[in-house]
């Protein structure tokens, strides 16, 4: 087995809801196995109920009573007690099979969140199943801590489009750190790599050497149409049946980063920051 990718050692899985998707949670430990890294799944606690609670007019409306009724803060506890609990006996059962060690946290907030992520993690952020979980604020506080704070962030779709296929890097230039996280990525899938470059830009025989080296077809895709902004590549077709897609931070859009779950095609994608990577591993990404 080759090295993990730019030297990474665990994989933390964010799961901001308490019934996570099972086929994204059993996707994101496969990829963790493959690259034999630890995995870790955090459990991101709703705080926002707890301060909810501290007001005397807040009500919450219960169905089945068919009345408003103050807000309990020890049932909310109870609650969250609940729903971690369940959550954590969910992904015991998933990963008893697995051959790589794991763990489960409890945190309470995307401050903690971030607090818990190291330079040596890929954080997985799951699509959440319905829509609407997109606006709640333990998926978007997930989401902007995973961005903000993690050298690389697996995006997660919740229905994975194919189990095997080449890894593609979406590459700006010849010595975009991409293609070489990219490359090491392929190599541990053992599969081949497309790298998706504009219009003049060539490959580094160093790279294609490194390539070769370690057993992996690297095949160049040229395109006019990809890089007339950061995000434009989004709208392109799944162009090689890939796997996975590696991209750079600075090629996903800013201001609509949820626009990423509605063009995954069920394709995961590897977003990352090369900024980020800690120093003793910035030779293995150059």
């Amino acid at each position: 087995m080759t090295s993990p990718p730019a030297g990474f050692r665990r994989v933390v899985v964010g799961l901001p809801q308490s019934i996570a998707n099972p086929a994204a949670v059993s996707a994101a430990m496969d990829f963790a196995e493959f690259l034999n890294l630890e995995l870790l799944a955090a459990f991101i606690a709703d705080t926002s109920l707890d301060a909810l609670a501290g007001f005397p007019a807040a009500r919450e409306l219960r169905i089945l009573e068919r009345e408003w009724q103050a807000i309990d803060p020890e049932e909310i506890a109870r609650d969250i007690e609940r729903a971690a609990g369940f959550a954590r006996s969910r992904f015991a059962e998933a990963a008893a099979s697995r051959t790589i060690k794991t763990s489960f946290d409890v945190v309470t907030g995307a401050q903690a969140m971030a607090a818990r992520i190291r330079a040596d993690d890929i954080v997985v952020v799951i699509e959440p199943s319905h829509p609407g979980e997109r606006i709640t604020r333990q998926f978007t506080g997930l989401l902007d801590a995973a961005l903000d704070t993690a050298a690389a962030v697996l995006i997660m779709p919740r229905r994975i489009a194919r189990a095997s296929g080449p890894v593609m890097a979406i590459a700006a230039a010849a010595d975009d750190a991409t293609i070489r996280v990219a490359l090491e990525l392929a190599a541990a899938l053992r599969e081949d790599l497309i790298v998706l470059t504009r219009l003049g830009v060539f490959i580094p025989a160093a790279l294609l050497a490194a390539a070769n080296a370690l057993g992996v077809h690297l095949e160049q895709a040229v395109t006019g149409q990809l890089f007339t902004d950061e995000s434009a590549w989004l709208s392109s077709p799944s162009r090689g049946k890939e796997r996975f897609r590696v991209v750079a931070r600075s090629r996903i859009p800013h201001d609509d980063v949820a626009r990423l779950f509605s063009t995954l095609q069920g394709v995961p994608l590897l977003v990352i920051e090369p900024d980020r990577i800690a120093p003793e591993r910035q030779e293995s990404v150059a």
